[in-house]
């Protein structure tokens, strides 16, 4: 039988779902020993939507999304399942398998979960600020951390099989997002102008690529190649009114993961493009610049001059099954969020919309 809080948590779901209330009251009639409230099947029909949530609160989540049903079919499905709230700044999330390894940056945490039920496996909590992951080697992931603001960071070496820390690798400052391409685990670091290689056969960085200032988004598109998206850097003076002092421009980078030598840069206008993304083939590259989505190939031998979706968005990606792009929407970081769909072609027309939680800032398709 549930208790008197999982049907006050349910019926509030209920209340904020409207056409999913019949899902949730089915739901509401399982009991443990029922079976999971959810079966989820690795089927690419569906989405895990990550929020942030309110700094400095343990509110951030995960919603889940069916795209089959055209559904949100729960918009907190860790703390439905686990009876417990996520944590604080739900930053990213790794799939491996069925694994998910949720990364919850304030609570300084990674939540592993099973997929198929959304069940709580382990929490690595022995982090600090961790902000991306990627799986490589032999059953080990790779945590890049900040550590502390302006500092060198650190990336935590993840047992799969015990989820337990192997050992931490120094790197640059605030690194950022991570990949393996190649055999090695390329690591952004976003507080200077270097990119980190670890071998994974060693755990330790063999070599140093340096890149434009504030490298954060990797991407790695179909001839291996990594391309990198630096915000640029603006320094500010110490005293009121704060005025800028010096700046760099963002950049976009072309790195030969063979070589390790950059192949060609090309700058922006001005600094701060974020949330560099590739589509299913790899060959498209997207990005947020100046409050609007930019798209070009990766053939392209300059930035584009216009931009694709001409708005503001807290989140973007692309669905690797069909190239649709998902974009985030926070209004504030006390209410709701929602993310907006989008053709992948031609002039990317909205699709349909959904609400979400609150600060939606990235999607996982599953």
């Amino acid at each position: 039988m549930l208790s008197a809080k999982t049907i006050s948590t349910l019926f509030s779901r209920i209340a904020l779902t409207g056409g999913l209330a019949l899902a949730l009251v089915s739901c509401s009639d399982k009991s443990e020993e029922d079976g999971p409230l959810y079966n989820i099947s690795k089927d690419s029909n569906n989405v895990f939507v990550l929020n942030e949530g309110k700094f400095q609160t343990p509110n951030g989540a995960v919603s889940y999304f069916n795209k089959s049903s055209k559904k949100v079919v729960d918009k907190s499905i860790f703390q439905t399942v686990n009876q417990r709230e996520l944590g604080d700044v739900v930053q990213s999330m790794l799939v491996v398998g069925n694994q998910g390894y949720i990364v919850a940056n304030n609570s300084k945490k990674v939540e592993v979960v099973n997929l198929t039920t959304f069940k709580t496996v382990a929490t690595v909590s022995t982090l600090e600020q961790p902000r991306y992951a990627v799986a490589a080697g032999t059953n080990k992931a790779y945590i890049t951390e900040w550590v502390k603001y302006g500092s060198p960071g650190r990336v935590s070496v993840l047992d799969l099989n015990t989820n337990t820390v192997l050992k931490t690798i120094p790197v640059g400052k605030q690194p950022e997002q991570i990949v393996a391409v190649n055999g090695k685990v390329y690591v952004a670091n976003s507080g200077d102008n270097t990119l980190s290689v670890i071998n994974p056969a060693t755990d330790v960085v063999e070599s140093t690529i340096t890149v434009p200032d504030g490298p954060s988004s990797l991407v790695v598109d179909k001839n291996s190649t990594i391309w990198v998206l630096g915000a640029g850097f603006t320094v500010y003076d110490s005293n009121p009114p704060y005025a800028v002092l010096s700046s760099t421009p963002g950049s976009l980078t072309k790195v030969n993961p063979t070589t390790n030598t950059v192949q060609s840069s090309l700058a922006f206008a001005s600094n701060n493009p974020s949330g560099l993304r590739i589509d299913g083939t790899g060959t498209q590259l997207y990005y947020r610049y100046k409050g609007a989505i930019y798209r070009m190939s990766t053939t392209d031998a300059a930035l584009p001059a216009t931009p694709l979706i001409r708005r503001s968005f807290s989140g973007l990606d692309v669905d690797p099954k069909d190239n649709t792009i998902y974009a985030a929407v926070t209004p504030s970081y006390t209410t709701a969020g929602k993310f907006i769909r989008y053709q992948g072609t031609g002039t990317a027309t909205a699709i349909d919309s959904f609400e979400v939680n609150i600060a939606p800032n990235g999607f996982i398709f599953y």
